[in-house]
């Protein structure tokens, strides 16, 4: 019998990768009538939640990768977009992650980052990266659910 295994680290970026793909999925199924929803009056619009996916996901990267708080802000201004140019505009960051992450490769995972008087080691924040990721897809799924929902019952 064969057995292969893989190092952490490339696990956790084939993690990484397969997370990226599912949402970029779930995102390119969703309707452009939710975009601008929200559950209710507290809440984030969906659309405001895939923004705030994109750019913490790039500012985790760069505080994994370099060790430093860095804001991102997004190459292009998504409140008017259509569902398939918000894909695109994850894609495209997608892209600069995925060339960023590579470079975990080099680093230990045991390595400590301090974030406002916490430490965690680079391998915490990928489960955070990964965790952070989901979180919010999940939440999206909520909206698209309760959406769809209040859709049915307005129609009926």
């Amino acid at each position: 019998m064969l057995t292969m295994t893989i190092s952490k680290t490339d696990f956790y970026l084939e993690m990484i990768s397969k997370s990226h793909e599912a949402f970029r999925e779930f995102l390119s199924h969703l309707s452009e009538d939710i975009l601008d929803w929200r559950v209710h009056e507290y809440t984030s619009t969906v659309r405001e939640l895939i923004e705030h996916v994109i750019q913490d996901q790039m500012w985790i990267v760069n505080y994994i990768v370099d060790n430093k708080e860095k804001r991102y802000k997004l190459p292009k201004e998504i409140s008017n977009m259509l569902i398939e140019d918000i894909v695109e505009v994850y894609d495209e960051s997608i892209t600069a992650i995925e060339k960023k992450l590579v470079k975990i490769n080099n680093l230990n995972l045991n390595v400590e980052r301090s974030y406002k008087g916490q430490s965690l080691t680079v391998e915490d924040w990928l489960f955070e990266y990964i965790h952070h990721l989901n979180k919010h897809c999940g939440e999206i799924n909520i909206a698209h659910t309760t959406w769809k929902r209040n859709e049915r019952a307005l129609n009926s």
